[in-house]
């Protein structure tokens, strides 16, 4: 079992975070291959835009309350979790408390800015790809613990990292780990370029 598979051996809340384009989803996607190589495991999912093979998507709160007993991978979590409403807020604490009882591992994906206090309280392993440090909530605890890092690729504004790169952070040690390039989950690759350069003749 690897370094990155043996945080996965009891249940936790985990986070990944990073600015956008920063190869959150490719992580994402070799999570997934790298657990599903040595594991078997029941796998639920939230606005992942490839399929994945034997995953259960969900599309709602109610169905995500349900789920025991597995490994829950939650795309640009804020789109699922509203946490500007308050009403909403506080379903989502329960939420989450229903889930870890209920003997789930969760990762959250999204932006500096989504990690809310409450939200950060309760995660005990991130997993940062670049990141843009005033993006972070103040007082969170996510950006504490980026800020506490002070590796080569660290500036005083930004985390500096290769998309085929991340930096784990366990509650404990900071290590940095490979992400090898999904080509195949790429959902980007085929966009056409905006900006042609326009040719101009010349006259001879």
């Amino acid at each position: 079992m690897n370094s990155l598979t043996k945080l996965f051996s009891t249940p936790f809340i985990g986070a990944i975070i990073g600015d956008a384009n920063s190869g959150k989803s490719n992580f994402i996607y070799h999570l997934i291959e790298e657990l599903k190589s040595k594991n078997i495991f029941n796998l639920y999912t939230y606005g992942l835009r490839c399929e994945v093979v034997c995953a259960n998507q969900i599309y709602s709160m109610d169905e995500l309350e349900r789920i025991k007993d597995s490994v829950i991978l939650i795309d640009e979590f804020s789109s699922l979790f509203d946490l500007d409403d308050r009403r909403k807020k506080s379903q989502a604490e329960r939420t989450m408390r229903l889930l870890y009882h209920n003997n789930n591992i969760i990762l959250l994906s999204g932006l500096p800015e989504n990690f809310k206090k409450f939200i950060s309280a309760r995660i005990s392993v991130v997993f940062y790809k670049s990141v843009t440090f005033e993006d972070f909530i103040n007082g969170s605890s996510v950006k504490k613990n980026i800020m506490k890092y002070h590796g080569q690729n660290r500036g005083s504004s930004f985390l500096d990292l290769d998309k085929n790169k991340c930096l784990i952070y366990d509650g404990i040690h900071y290590s940095e780990y490979y992400v090898p390039y999904m080509e195949s989950n790429d959902t980007k690759k085929n966009n056409v370029q905006i900006l042609v350069e326009r040719k101009v003749e010349k006259n001879v």
